[in-house]
């Protein structure tokens, strides 16, 4: 799987509710070797929005996601 970049629809994979949301910034700093990302989330009572990710635990949606 290639990085994620600016503008990728992203998926939290580690959550119980998975939210999806959009990469709005990519950061020059990692937490031990994997980057961090912003994300902007989709559903408005997502706090904090946008957060700041480990580039690792997200996921880029298919086509069968569903996200509610």
């Amino acid at each position: 799987m290639r990085s994620l970049q600016i503008g990728d629809q992203v998926i939290r994979r580690s959550r119980v509710l998975r939210t999806q949301g959009e990469i709005v910034e990519i950061t020059k700093g990692t937490r031990d070797g994997i980057r961090l990302v912003w994300v902007k989330w989709s559903h408005p009572t997502t706090l904090p929005n946008p957060s700041l990710e480990l580039e690792d635990t997200l996921d880029r949606p298919m086509a069968s996601d569903r996200v509610h």
